[in-house]
């Protein structure tokens, strides 16, 4: 399928949530790396890597697992999508249960909910680029981790993350 002009705006971005869903079900939901090399460009660029990651889709499986081994994504929830030309944008809510230890707290089996925005680019039927925005900072609180206290060894603290 391509998104020519024949198509409604609808349709298109229809069609953009049905790729997007089925990359989510095998990357997130089955944890199936190898979705990675069937869903995305071999240039595939992520705009919410931190710097020091590797680029590309060898930075996007280091970060899937890496979040693999703290938490157990159950659900991709979609509260808005919108597309216009080659890139579709969606509000969402991610379910995830706490099952490995994350920024130093141990497995809690907690399901939290991490709200967020992710806008991909797309190159035919695949994911060429993606921008995110999610609440992360609320992660250890509603994991149950004690605030930082100021003056102690800010080190393995949940802002530290963000100085890495």
């Amino acid at each position: 399928m391509t998104t020519s002009t024949t198509r409604t705006p609808d349709e298109v971005t229809q069609y953009y949530e049905t790729l997007v869903t089925l990359f989510r079900q095998k990357a997130f939901i089955q944890r199936n790396l190898d979705a990675l090399d069937q869903h995305l460009t071999p240039d595939f660029v992520d705009h919410f890597a931190p710097p020091e990651h590797p680029p590309g889709i060898a930075g996007v499986r280091y970060r899937f697992s890496q979040a693999a081994e703290a938490f157990h994504t159950l659900q991709v929830e979609v509260l808005h999508s919108v597309s216009k030309d080659d890139i579709l944008m969606q509000a969402i809510r991610v379910h995830l249960r706490h099952t490995g230890e994350f920024m130093g707290i141990p497995p809690t089996q907690r399901e939290i909910v991490m709200p967020g925005f992710d806008a991909f680019q797309f190159r035919g039927e695949k994911l060429a680029a993606h921008w995110g925005v999610y609440d992360v900072s609320r992660i250890p609180d509603l994991l149950g981790a004690p605030p930082a206290v100021p003056g102690k060894d800010m080190s393995t603290t949940w802002a530290a993350m963000w100085e890495r």
